[in-house]
């Protein structure tokens, strides 16, 4: 498959680039084409077929945006030998994803892993430049907007200690709430 459209997957941040380079590719083609058979047909630039292509860019625009950006967020996917450690675990006290890159007015916070189960949500971002505190009130602001509650929210910033309190998760036997879930949903609705 030559791309996983749902968020939260491996390897999601390494695919969406190709993706979203080919459909840029195709809604730049549309409008320039319009407007090249419209230009062919009345030998003036002046006709119906230059305004639907000029509307026509507007979302070729919008998605030249969202292919910047998945290429600046590609290098944020998670490693695959870090992801062949983490998938033993799935499916076992938690919900776990991959490859979240979380946006904000000022500061992105990329996520190459996180988990929901026993009542909090821990996360792995590798990237030394962000503030994990600033990341787990940027989560815990959205889970209280969205009326979930009783979630603790940890962002490790060492995959070791990610590991460690995944194996705790894991361990557990409890059945997963219904907060946990939405919790688990709100951080793919938050990511790119």
């Amino acid at each position: 498959m030559l791309f996983s459209k749902k968020k939260g997957t491996y390897p999601y941040l390494r695919k969406a680039p190709v993706y979203q380079g080919l459909l840029t590719l195709v809604l730049l083609i549309l409008p320039v084409g319009l407007f090249f058979i419209g230009y062919s047909i009345t030998k003036d630039f002046k006709n119906l077929f230059t305004v639907i292509a000029v509307v026509g860019m507007l979302p070729a625009a919008k998605s030249i945006v969202s292919f910047i950006v998945f290429l600046r967020a590609e290098k944020y996917s998670i490693p695959s030998k870090l992801h062949d450690e983490i998938a033993g675990y799935e499916g076992k006290g938690a919900y776990i994803g991959y490859d979240y890159y979380l946006t904000s007015y000022s500061v992105n916070y990329p996520l190459c892993t996180a988990a929901v189960g026993k009542r909090c949500l821990i996360a792995l971002c590798t990237e030394a430049k962000t503030k994990t505190v600033d990341c787990e009130n940027h989560i815990k602001e959205y889970l209280t907007k969205n009326d979930i509650k009783d979630i603790t929210v940890k962002v490790f910033d060492k995959e070791e200690r990610f590991l460690d309190r995944l194996k705790e998760l894991a361990a557990s036997c409890d059945e997963l709430s219904e907060d946990e879930a939405r919790a688990f949903a709100l951080l793919s609705s938050l990511s790119i």
